[in-house]
């Protein structure tokens, strides 16, 4: 009689890196977030209300064409910064701006979402479609990968007085952020360029938000999730462009790539 012997090999399961994981799932989430009814996909329009009447609606014309919703939806009326949304059929009613980081005001028409933007003077309407071409014709982020050299650990040192430096955006105008330091969602945020932008990343730089300092003024960069400004997904945003001091003189090769067509 012969025997079989059966032979088990038992493979050993490798642990998961923490620093892959972690990232990973901050790109997924990110992902999720551009791709969710409030993400920048979505983002199909943005008019800017000139002083007096703004008649809105999808005939051609009026002064805010809209891609849904009846020909003539109403009239958005500007006296200075104060907003009035008159429709065809219904009361009037104030909206609120998102100056000052207010929660605007929504306004539905149709299928589509709008409110009231505050730019340095600039008054604007901005539109989410859900059915935006830039969200239905989305297929994912592209990424470096992840290195765990790019997982940096730096000394903030605060400027002895607040300073302010004049921040262009793509609009033209012209913001003042405090540098003491730049606060953002309760986090430092950076607005940087650097060797790689037009060519493997967005040309206009990328965004990258990090936890406060803490007591030893260390600072946590983790230049993996470096990500792109919300002007790389849609043409309706009013994007920061960095400043001198964060225009970099190497190449970063970490973080968000660049989106085709970009």
């Amino acid at each position: 009689m012969r025997a079989r012997v059966l032979f088990l090999f038992v493979l050993p399961l490798l642990a998961a890196d923490p620093l892959t994981e972690k990232v990973k799932e901050w790109r997924t989430k990110y992902e999720a977030g551009l791709k969710s009814d409030t993400g920048w996909l979505s983002v199909a329009g943005l008019y800017w209300l000139e002083e007096g009447a703004n008649p809105a609606g999808t005939a051609a014309s009026n002064k805010i064409v809209l891609p849904a919703g009846p020909a003539m939806a109403g009239t958005f009326e500007r006296v200075r910064e104060r907003v009035t949304w008159k429709p065809v059929n219904g009361p009037a009613k104030t909206l609120q701006s998102d100056k000052d980081g207010a929660k605007a005001d929504l306004l539905t028409i149709d299928r589509l979402t709008l409110f009231v933007i505050y730019r340095n003077g600039k008054i604007g309407i901005r539109m989410r479609d859900p059915q935006a071409k830039m969200r239905r014709e989305f297929h994912g982020t592209q990424w470096f990968p992840i290195r765990p050299q790019y997982s940096l650990t730096g000394q903030f040192k605060p400027y002895a007085q607040k300073k302010v430096v004049m921040v262009p955006d793509v609009t033209g105008n012209t913001l003042k952020l405090s540098l003491e330091p730049v606060i953002d969602e309760g986090q430092l945020f950076f607005v940087f360029k650097d060797k790689t932008a037009g060519k493997q990343t967005y040309g206009g730089g990328r965004m990258l938000y990090a936890p406060l300092p803490g007591p030893d003024n260390k600072v946590e960069l983790e230049m993996n999730i470096a990500k792109n400004p919300p002007c790389a997904f849609t043409p309706y945003a009013t994007c920061p462009i960095p400043t001198k001091r964060n225009v970099l003189n190497v190449a970063i090769e970490a973080g968000e790539l660049v989106q085709p067509g970009h």
